[in-house]
Parts: C-alpha cells; sequence; structure tokens
C-alpha cells in the first residue's frame, strides 16, 4: 500500500470521525450549549445543562462539538473542556480544569488552593463555558454517599461566584445529582437524554445520518455499494452511532487496503464483524437477508420496551 493511500486513508477517517450531524435532542442539547455562552454578554447569571443517556449515543461528540464552534466564536479560553476517569474527586475535577487553562501549578496544589486559582483563573480569562464530559465518576457506583454528594454539589455552588456555565455530560446516573438538590435543579435548569435511534419510529432520521456519512465518503472519491445500506446499518449497531462510526472508518481501511475504490458489503460485513460485539448488534447485518435484519431490529425495540428503565422526572417528584 502507497504512503497517498495511508494519507487517503486517514483524512478520510479522519473526516467520518469530526462530522457532526444534528438530530433530535442532539440538535436541542446543542443549541442550548451555544445558548449558554453568549449569557455573559446579556448581563445574565450562569446556567448550565445536564446531557445524559447510555454509552455510543453522541454525549462526547456533543461536547467537542460545542468546544470546537465556542473556541471558534469566542476564543480558546472561552470554553474549558474536561474528561473525567474512573476513580476521579472533586479535586481531580479542579486540577483538570486547570490543566486546560495552562495552569502549572494544576497537579501541585491543595483542593482549597486549587479551587482559589480556579475561581480567579475563570474570571481573568472571562470563561463563558466549562464543559466536564464523563461526569458520573464523581458518582462511584451511581449511589454515592451524601457526603460525596454534598461535596460535588458544593463544588459546584462555590464556581457559581464567576458567572460561568456549565455543561455536564455523563451516563444517566448524573441525574442522582440533579434530584440531590434545589439549588441544583436551579442551577442546571435544563436536562437532555440522548438515546439510540428506535426501530421503526425514528427509521427515516436514522437513514438521513447514514446518508450523510455516504455523501462524506463519497466527497472523497469513494462509493458504498450495499444493499439496503441504512438497515443493515440500524441492525448491526442497534441504533448507536459511536458503532456506526467504527463500522464505517474500518470499511474504509478494508477497502482501500485491497485497492478497491467502492466500500461492498464485503468490506461492510467484515468491519462489523470485527467492531461489534453480539451484545450489541447483529454481527452478521451485511451477510444475512433483508428479513432477518428487520426481524432482528423490532425484536430489539420490544427488548428495550419490555427491559426496566431508569425513572422519568414525573416518577421522581410525584412521590
Amino acid at each position: 500500500m502507497t504512503v497517498n493511500n495511508n494519507e487517503k486513508i486517514k483524512t478520510l477517517n479522519e473526516a467520518i470521525l469530526s462530522r457532526c450531524i444534528p438530530h433530535g435532542n442532539f440538535q436541542k442539547a446543542f443549541d442550548r450549549g451555544m445558548s449558554l455562552m453568549t449569557l455573559k454578554d446579556e448581563g445574565m447569571p450562569g446556567s448550565g445543562m445536564i446531557v445524559h443517556g447510555n454509552s455510543g449515543v453522541g454525549k462526547t461528540t456533543l461536547t467537542k462539538a460545542l468546544l470546537k464552534h465556542g473556541t471558534k466564536l469566542y476564543g480558546e479560553d472561552a470554553v474549558i473542556r474536561t474528561q473525567l476517569t474512573s476513580g476521579s474527586t472533586v479535586k481531580g475535577m479542579f486540577s483538570e480544569l486547570l490543566v486546560g487553562f495552562g495552569d502549572p501549578l494544576a497537579r501541585r496544589s491543595t483542593t482549597k488552593d486549587l479551587e482559589r486559582r480556579l475561581i480567579a483563573t475563570i474570571s481573568e480569562r472571562k470563561c463563558r463555558l466549562i464543559i466536564i464530559d464523563e461526569i458520573q465518576h464523581l458518582i462511584p457506583g451511581g449511589n454515592p454517599s451524601q457526603k460525596v454528594i454534598d461535596n460535588i454539589l458544593n463544588a459546584f455552588k462555590i464556581l457559581d461566584e464567576t458567572g460561568v456555565s456549565f455543561v455536564l455530560s455523563g451516563m444517566s446516573s448524573v441525574m442522582v445529582l440533579w434530584n440531590a438538590d434545589e439549588q441544583i435543579r436551579s442551577r442546571f435548569q435544563t436536562h437532555y437524554y440522548l438515546s439510540h435511534f428506535l426501530y421503526p419510529k425514528d427509521r427515516s432520521s436514522w437513514r438521513a445520518v447514514t446518508l450523510k456519512y455516504v455523501q462524506t465518503i463519497g466527497q472523497h472519491g469513494i462509493q458504498v455499494e450495499c444493499p439496503d445500506f441504512e438497515d443493515r446499518c440500524y441492525a448491526a449497531t442497534s441504533g448507536a452511532m459511536r458503532p456506526l462510526v467504527l463500522i464505517l472508518t474500518t470499511a474504509i481501511n478494508n477497502a482501500l487496503k485491497s485497492g478497491s475504490e467502492t466500500i461492498t458489503a464485503e468490506h461492510l460485513h467484515s468491519a462489523t464483524i470485527k467492531q461489534i460485539d453480539s451484545q450489541d448488534g447483529l454481527t452478521d447485518a451485511f451477510d444475512v437477508s433483508l428479513e432477518k435484519v428487520l426481524n432482528f431490529s423490532v425484536n430489539l425495540e420490544t427488548k428495550r420496551t419490555l427491559a426496566p428503565t431508569a425513572r422519568g422526572m414525573g416518577e421522581i417528584f410525584g412521590k
């Protein structure tokens, strides 16, 4: 394989990975996030929102899109994003935010000192929006003690004096925070649940999303030739965005490395086998009859309907 071919694969896959396709609550959450950045210009106090949902539905893509558009409009320090990891603490969160601002002492200070410097830095740099992704890592097991909840709530109350707005993103266990304190509910007034596309309810929306990816691929001189492409993609991914991107980028690799300018069902099948677990989608979606594909998708939605679901806000406050 030539160097030029490697570059073509890299360029095309980067185009797929960077593609942000608005849809449903993703679009609403993006619009709300962008509006949070204008509050200071309007003399309004900072506000916030929570974005939650299962893995692979676009939460991280959303936060990265807000960072990209926000910094382009308002400057590098106007929007700061950090992504928490397992075992994160409030002190660690403060530290990571200061790292984002380029603070050389971000990892060598007490919690109080980090808190003080973070407040000063937010004000000095005129930061408009702080984005914290994977916020569920502050909530061990999704069932934190009252002490842990109080520490988290106090952290946001302290930062509130800067007037900065927040976007918190993570698994649905983050709603424990929203339900834990009235002041947090008033601070994070909106919340958006991002879900997998539902079948057949969201079939037309899913088709629109997959076709946009096909268009992106086509702009680089590569064609996709696969009967019933959208339906097969849905069954393979169970309607989740991250697995879709994984399949497409892997199929691009498969096709171009074999010298083909066309992505076929065979390339997509090989990519699905490599990237998708049988618990997460139909691994042979590109190698079986359309009838089996559609039956899988219909049965998948039946299983989701029967599965236990997290309590909605109406249930929480109806008690």
